[in-house]
């Protein structure tokens, strides 16, 4: 992502360039590329931000809808070392629930996550809840 970024704003330093040494582009033209290469940059970091959040947002739903408790907070780190020809992957989760009017802070350990197309699935997990 960061590669392409650079590419994009290297290229648009490049007609900068060219603009000031043969003055072919007008400024309208230059000022629309420049915008359209800021559109496709801010498009690519709202997608990209969305897909880190669907596994997130996954875990979440699973858990409302097993046990009828809502997660107000959620952090979660890779366990192992992702292998690129493998669809799943071992992460740890750390977060917050009200159960009670009381506020826990569980986490769920090693946590097989698999990826099938678009849809994330969770094995079954064992989870430590504790007082926060």
């Amino acid at each position: 992502m960061k590669i392409l970024i650079i590419s994009l704003l290297i290229i648009a330093l490049i007609v900068y360039v060219i603009y000031k040494v043969k003055k072919t582009f007008t400024k309208k033209e230059l000022y629309s590329f420049i915008a359209v290469i800021g559109f496709i940059i801010a498009g690519m970091l709202y997608y990209n931000h969305l897909e880190e959040n669907k596994m997130p947002d996954a875990f979440k739903a699973k858990y409302l809808k097993e046990k009828n408790l809502v997660i107000s907070k959620l952090s979660y780190t890779y366990s192992t070392l992702e292998v690129v020809s493998s669809n799943s992957s071992k992460y740890n989760f750390a977060y917050i629930i009200t159960k009670n009017d009381k506020e826990y802070v569980c986490e769920a350990k090693d946590v097989e996550v698999q990826k099938i197309e678009d849809e994330y699935v969770f094995k079954k997990y064992k989870e430590d809840c504790r007082l926060k």
